[in-house]
């Protein structure tokens, strides 16, 4: 697993500018679990049940899982309020703003690429219901198309560039933006690219969002306040190193 900073102003030059939305390769893409395969015994009792529940007892097992609620023995790279596992082959960097602070954590996976930041939340939910929307009124005043639709976390939105619009001439990529959200938690995902559209160049990232961990934490937060990320001093030490 490794940090790559010089590739925040490579995807920037690529695709979009500092004062638009921050959205925030391995050469071995990462395969995603399969829900289990209902055995013979089980088909001829009742294949339509049985396949239902292997899916169902699958979903119940895949993340993201609220802090320590992964199943035992994952291993994780610790950065505060996102606990990364440990996926061989994947590339991490963080998203800065011009002071310095983490804002998102950029994941390679495969060829597919997305941002994950962590948000405060209320108990009752509901707080993607509310970022979704402004999500889609700020990427309409960019020049984007939004297309919702189902995704593997509730309602997702997709975004593609409007041909010969603004964004498209600057280089936008297409965006799907996921919202899932967590014991008084809201995870943002933004894919990126063609994993955007593209089932198989996702998969890879769903590994990562299925293994994932986010942690709240006790203290009390404003709903909609960002979670802090952290990167280890080791970690930190490794991009000051590399930005010299």
């Amino acid at each position: 697993m490794k940090f790559f900073p010089s590739r925040r102003k490579r995807v920037l030059e690529e695709g979009s500018s500092e004062d638009t939305l921050d959205w925030g390769d391995s050469p071995k893409p990462v395969q995603a679990r399969t829900p289990a395969e209902p055995t013979p015994k089980e088909q001829e009792t009742s294949p339509a049940d049985s396949s239902l529940a292997a899916s169902a007892e699958s979903l119940e097992n895949l993340g993201p899982f609220s802090e320590g609620e992964s199943p035992e023995g994952n291993e994780f790279l610790d950065l505060g309020a996102l606990r990364i596992p440990l996926i061989a082959g994947l590339q991490m960097f963080p998203v800065q703003d011009e002071h310095g602070n983490i804002l998102a954590v950029e994941i390679v996976a495969g060829t597919g690429q997305m941002q994950l930041s962590a948000f405060a939340m209320q108990r009752s939910g509901g707080l993607w219901d509310q970022v979704r929307e402004e999500l889609s009124e700020q990427l309409k005043s960019q020049e984007y198309q939004i297309f919702p639709l189902p995704g593997p976390f509730g309602e997702a939105l997709l975004a593609r560039p409007i041909p010969g619009g603004k964004s498209a001439h600057e280089g936008a990529l297409p965006l799907l933006l996921w919202g899932v959200e967590g014991k008084r938690w809201l995870l943002r995902v933004i894919v990126r690219g063609l994993a955007a559209e593209d089932e198989a160049t996702r998969r890879p990232l769903l590994e990562v969002l299925h293994r994932l961990e986010v942690v709240r934490g006790e203290e009390a937060r404003v709903p909609g306040e960002l979670l802090p990320i952290i990167l280890p001093e080791q970690v930190r030490q490794q991009l000051e190193a590399e930005d010299q």
